[in-house]
């Protein structure tokens, strides 16, 4: 037993190492989502206030975030340089997801060196690993405490597992929406027990009934506000029609095959329809109920696509586990019952061919789009010669870095909630890059009260020349200045 566990940290270290080194191969984060909760971390160790009010995001606006991702962050940077805390501890949240995964797979098949095998996969899950190594995201810490949850759920007749599902449970709904995900997934287990016919205990079913109501409260008690405002839209996070249709376009079959690992989601798949069509398991039918929970809200666009293939390719990979075991318990029972060794050793190579490469590849082209040091000079040029009022068009996906990093006001980014015209702000900070008409530039730029345009590398220049934009950075990225003096007025 002891030598388990110490393959276990063994295998939580490798995770993390790696995870690290990757991580530390650029100064930044990847994506300007993270610079939001940069944002939020220093606001918390400044002030020891949560940021609700935001003076630049979108000119100024309310933040309705759960603090408490941050606050754990802002604790660690307390006795930690802020990049390094920033950079780590999600790390360390993350790795942790081998420790659940260990414990599932080892109660489905009994046998610790598959289990060990599958905590490693589960750390290397290629959408897993890719959207978390460089960012600074809740997720870190939300996924690997939904799969303890699965777990202490699936020990929970014991009395002393129902007080630790509890607790995981109160911590998870302040922390992340996925605990919505979790208790949904536990009300189709229990309506699906009730159709097989399975023996539950009145604890049991309490536990459910609880679990559901208290999720759903949480979140309306801490998202009243968003719910009230936006309506069922909330769901999508009031993202304009055009950003929504076009994250989803991206979506394919393909692309979720290799983001969750093809080995693992062919035989995984296999054993759920093996166990719950034909023979009755409950721990396989409770890790079949999340399953068919997360692909049904994919295939309804109820969750976030990244999230989502999350979820999916970790339990895959915990259902996977007893496909080893049928696999070799088949090569023993065959005539090629010698060459075991080489089935293990074939199964091994092919896993890690089809699940650690493609998270490791993902993980590179993920580090290709982190911004790179002459975007960091902009940024500080922003921050050193523009007045502190300013207000700095970009496009969406540049506004966080406008507020974090050039410390400015922006006219739009990636955090659409409460934002009664969300669409319209879009289309009009699209237009600004695409007329070439000077007027329609200037009137735009007054709606919004902007004096500057950012326009980032690779993007298309101003489509016309005129005293009123005056070019006062001039690089590959470019920046222009509107004149306050010019205006567009109507004559009657």
């Amino acid at each position: 037993m002891a030598k388990s566990w110490m393959g276990l940290i063994g295998v939580f270290l490798l995770v993390l190492a790696i995870r690290l080194i990757f991580a530390f191969q650029t100064p930044y984060f990847t994506s300007d989502d993270a610079y939001l909760h940069v944002r939020y971390v220093e606001h918390v160790l400044a002030t020891g206030k949560p940021l609700w009010d935001d003076a630049l995001g979108y000119g100024g606006r309310t933040l309705v975030l759960s603090p408490v991702f941050d606050y754990i962050l802002a604790f660690f940077a307390l006795f930690f340089n802020l990049t390094i805390a920033l950079k780590v501890i999600p790390n360390i949240f993350a790795a942790l997801i081998v420790f659940p995964a260990y414990l599932i797979s080892f109660r489905l098949v009994k046998t610790r060196w598959i289990a060990l095998f599958c905590s490693l996969l589960a750390g290397f899950v290629p959408v897993f690993f890719s959207q978390t190594f460089n960012q600074v995201s809740p997720l870190s810490i939300a996924v690997p405490l939904f799969f303890f949850l699965i777990y202490a759920w699936l020990r929970a007749p014991k009395r002393s597992w129902v007080f630790i599902f509890l607790a995981g449970l109160l911590l998870l709904v302040f922390l992340h929406p996925l605990s919505l995900v979790l208790v949904l997934s536990i009300g189709v287990y229990a309506a699906l027990a009730r159709v097989v016919r399975f023996e539950q205990s009145l604890a049991e079913l309490e536990l459910s009934l609880f679990s559901l109501f208290f999720a759903i409260w949480a979140q309306f008690l801490l998202y009243k506000k968003l719910i009230l405002f936006h309506g069922p839209a909330v769901i999508w996070q009031n993202i304009p029609k055009q950003l929504l249709s076009a994250h989803f376009a991206q979506f394919s079959i393909l692309g979720a095959i290799w983001k969750t690992g093809v080995l693992p989601l062919i035989c995984g798949t296999y054993v759920l329809y093996k166990f719950v069509f034909r023979q009755h398991e409950r721990d396989i039918y409770v890790l079949f109920s999340f399953t068919a929970s997360v692909f049904v809200l994919l295939w309804a666009r109820l969750i976030d696509i990244s999230d989502g293939l999350m979820l999916l390719g970790i339990l895959l990979v915990l259902v996977f586990s007893k496909w080893l075991v049928l696999f070799l318990n088949f090569v023993r029972q065959s005539k090629a019952s010698k060459w075991e060794w080489v089935a293990r050793v074939a199964c091994i190579v092919l896993i890690l061919l089809t699940s650690v490469v493609p998270a490791l590849t993902e993980a590179k082209s993920e580090l290709s789009k982190t911004i790179s040091p002459e975007e960091m000079e902009v940024f500080e040029w922003i921050k050193q010669n523009t007045p502190q009022n300013a207000t700095i068009v970009a496009p969406v996906n540049y506004g966080n870095y406008i507020t974090a990093l050039g410390e400015r006001k922006n006219v739009i980014d990636s955090y659409f909630l409460l934002r009664r015209r969300a669409n319209e702000r879009l289309v009009d900070t699209e237009r600004i890059y695409r007329t070439v008409l000077e007027t329609e530039t200037v009137s735009l730029m007054d709606k919004y009260s902007a004096s500057y345009i950012l326009i980032p590398i690779g993007m298309k220049d101003l489509g016309f020349a005129s005293p009123c934009f005056k070019r006062v950075y001039e690089k590959r990225v470019r920046i222009y200045e509107k004149n306050p003096e010019c205006h567009v007025r109507v004559v009657s």
